[in-house]
């Protein structure tokens, strides 16, 4: 299924998860249970979002673990849901309704970058995300896989990799 989606929805909201569940895979060949769900509101034409959820089947959830919503917004610009029109934000047909949506998008974000999935260097104190061209680069014997709060790796002494910018 396809739906109208923004690329700020797909790229900053759905892709660390998408991420995330193709390393894991790649990584063990175990299998992901593996949904995302558009949501509507009423008779609107355009999606206000989608749900995502995955669970690793072999491990009991244990490697992929989500149930998220994603917003379907654009910084910058407003959506008008029902008809599917848009426009820059600024213009008179912005409404509170869209910057609220706005603003809960970066608070749920916030909310979810709480927990991720991340490679340490334990040589380096580097962390960084799965799918850095890095972690590549770093040797087995010092690879270690963390799933948690990033401020908790930084207080540990880790440091974000500059690449991916985790």
């Amino acid at each position: 299924n396809l739906i109208t989606g923004t690329r700020y929805m797909n790229v900053t909201g759905m892709l660390p998860f998408e991420d995330e569940v193709a390393d894991y895979v790649k990584r063990t060949n175990n299998h992901v249970l593996y949904r995302v769900t558009p949501v509507y509101k009423g008779n609107n034409l355009v999606a206000e979002g989608v749900k995502m959820e995955g669970y690793s089947v072999e491990d009991k959830g244990r490697g992929v673990c989500f149930n998220v919503f994603v917003y379907n917004v654009q910084p910058k610009i407003t959506i008008d849901y029902a008809t599917g029109k848009s426009s820059l934000s600024g213009d008179k047909s912005e409404n509170s309704s869209v910057s609220d949506r706005k603003n809960s998008y970066s608070s749920a974000r916030k909310k979810v970058s709480k927990v991720q999935r991340y490679i340490l260097n334990t040589n380096t104190k580097k962390f960084h995300l799965p799918s850095c061209s890095s972690v590549n680069d770093t040797l087995i014997k010092n690879r270690k896989s963390f799933k948690g709060d990033r401020e908790k790796l930084i207080k540990e002494g880790y440091e974000p990799c500059k690449r991916c910018n985790p």
